[in-house]
């Protein structure tokens, strides 16, 4: 579960790197509402590392 959290939060970093570099450099016509709204994967990316570090306390509890 740890690993599939890892790569899931990779993919959305790199997500929103492509997003910030595409808006400043070569904006994409038809991805205003991404632009817009790419914030949000910020906090999808917060939940996300906060759910992993909450699995990895909770099995180092359980040994």
């Amino acid at each position: 579960m740890i690993k599939i959290l890892d790569i899931t939060s990779t993919v959305i970093i790199a997500i929103i790197i492509i997003g910030f570099l595409s808006q400043n450099f070569f904006p994409i016509e038809g991805l205003e509402l991404f632009y817009e709204k790419k914030f949000y994967l910020a906090f999808v990316y917060l939940a996300i590392r906060l759910s992993r570090n909450y699995l990895i306390k909770r099995e180092q509890n359980q040994q």
